[in-house]
């Protein structure tokens, strides 16, 4: 089941945030920065919480195994693009088509005050091939920096009209 996220939902949101990061990012952001993620991070949780709203979550047998974020774009375009922020799928649930709804249900929400939504992710992320086939266009490239080191993303756009 997907839905909203509300405030009894941080804990786990951080959790599978985190354990996305160390199954998507390992042998590409330094092991140790992976390594150091805490899934029980207290400002990690309260941050979450404080921007709840922006959150969905899919869950399955009262666990949340899927989660998505998104909101206004963070990339400097206009007032007409929207953003996800983050869609991870623990390992475990990849490949049942979580990940997919998780962002048609981002794209429901956003199509309210948006025409376009923009996703990034990282060169190296096969995550990539998901976009493309989800009807993700490539429109350009974006540094992003973590620990003093610079990693290029891929910008996909998908209009929603």
């Amino acid at each position: 089941m997907i839905r909203k996220a509300n405030i009894n939902d941080a804990k786990e949101i951080i959790k599978v945030n985190m354990l996305g990061w160390k199954q998507t990012y390992k042998g590409i952001f330094p092991q140790k920065f992976l390594d150091n993620l805490d899934i029980n991070d207290k400002i990690s949780i309260q941050k979450c919480e404080a921007k709840i709203k922006e959150y969905a979550v899919c869950e399955i047998d009262n666990k949340i195994v899927g989660i998505v974020r998104y909101g206004k774009n963070k990339k400097d375009y206009d007032d007409s693009y929207g953003e996800i922020y983050a869609l991870y799928v623990l390992n475990d649930y990849q490949r049942q088509g979580i990940g997919l709804n998780l962002m048609k249900f981002a794209f429901k929400e956003l199509k309210k005050n948006f025409h376009s939504i923009l996703i990034s992710t990282l060169v190296e992320n096969t995550a990539n091939e998901f976009y493309q086939k989800a009807g993700g266009i490539l429109i350009g490239n974006s540094p992003f920096v973590l620990e003093n080191n610079t990693y290029l993303e891929n910008l996909y756009e998908f209009k929603i009209d």
